[in-house]
């Protein structure tokens, strides 16, 4: 089947929806942040057991991603005898139809790991940072933050896919 676009419609007979652009999109530009400054996305304390994640915006699957204030996220309550690591990301999810940041909750243990992000048709997840929760922890310091936005394997940078040559 051969398929064009865009066109205007004429009487209805031209019917695009978003997965038509966001697939356009998508062999554009790469998923990631757009990295416009150093705070786009970041991380930081939020208070208590909670994070901040500041003004930015990302690009997952062609789909575009804003946050245009300080969003607050909550973790859940520090285990009383292990730490445990969260992740804080920014999900694409096509069932709900919507971009949002999330905290990605670990499992509390002598040596924890970060929780599992999920790539998939439906979820895609790009990591923003980690976070540390000691046993016992309060509240969230700066040193228990890892930024992950520069990280390819989990994140990145927004880049063009298009590549330019010359004769």
């Amino acid at each position: 089947m051969e398929k064009s676009g865009f066109f205007n419609s004429t009487s209805g007979d031209r019917m695009y929806d978003a997965s038509d652009f966001a697939g356009y999109f998508s062999k554009l530009v790469s998923n990631g942040i757009f990295y416009a400054n150093a705070d786009n996305l970041r991380v930081t304390p939020g208070g208590g057991l909670s994070v901040n994640v500041l003004a930015g915006s990302a690009w997952i699957n062609g789909y575009a991603y804003e946050n245009t204030e300080e969003l607050n996220l909550t973790l859940a309550a520090a285990d009383g005898v292990n730490s445990r690591i969260d992740r804080v990301v920014v999900r694409w999810d096509a069932v709900e139809r919507k971009i949002s940041a999330a905290v990605l909750t670990g499992t509390a243990a002598a040596s924890p790991t970060a929780p599992d992000i999920t790539r998939s048709d439906n979820l895609y997840d790009l990591v923003l940072a980690n976070v540390m929760i000691p046993a016992g922890a309060v509240y969230i310091a700066t040193q228990h933050l890892t930024d992950k936005r520069l990280d390819t394997a989990l994140c990145g940078t927004v880049n063009s896919l298009i590549t330019a040559v010359y004769e």
